[in-house]
């Protein structure tokens, strides 16, 4: 029996003086794993990554009719579109200012073509009465205006750009819908 421990001893030992050589290894290496995972890198903040990306910015350019266009269609006597048009146009300029400052920055303009856009919608112009298909994108058009205007400084610059991006998509649907129309009943 005491042959038989030493037996188990004899391998016990071998065994032992190589799986502590070989965990020794394994077991430094991996308190140096553990404890290099649990430092703290300086992450870089969301605001400078939205800056980032923000430092190309893509947005749709609103439409403008030529001045012989609106003088044929008598576009040119429908003043609430004009004002509209001109503070789209305001406000596509804007945008890079908006970037580099809060949203504050376009809150004036935005408080404009609210009030413009309703006006708009109360318009006695003979286009507008006769065509439901412009009265609706106009309307479209007032409700993004609506919604950016009031949401625009719960927003990330990003988000942003888009919700006033949308309005200048809804603006060119307008006007292309009116030029259509236009263009087609005369033809």
């Amino acid at each position: 029996m005491l042959k038989i421990l030493n037996d188990k001893s004899i391998k016990y030992r071998r065994f032992s003086s190589i799986m502590i050589g070989i965990l020794d290894k394994k077991f430094l290496f991996a308190i140096i794993i553990l404890t290099s995972c649990n430092q703290k890198i300086e992450s870089i903040t969301q605001a400078s990554v939205y800056e980032n990306k923000l430092d190309i910015i893509e947005y749709e350019i609103p439409v403008t009719f030529e001045e012989d266009f609106e003088t044929k269609y008598n576009l040119d006597e429908w003043t609430e579109f004009k004002i509209l048009k001109y503070n789209i146009l305001v406000l596509a300029n804007s945008i890079s200012g908006y970037n580099e400052n809060d949203a504050k920055y376009l809150e004036d303009i935005l408080n404009k073509l609210g009030n413009n856009s309703r006006e708009l919608l109360k318009s006695d112009f003979d286009l507008f009465i006769s065509s439901p298909e412009i009265k609706g994108r106009l309307k479209l058009l007032d409700i993004q205006i609506q919604k950016t205007k009031h949401n625009l400084s719960q927003l990330n610059k990003s988000e942003g750009l888009e919700e006033l991006n949308k309005i200048f998509v809804f603006y060119n649907y307008s006007a292309n819908m009116i030029e259509s129309i236009l263009v087609n009943s005369i033809n």
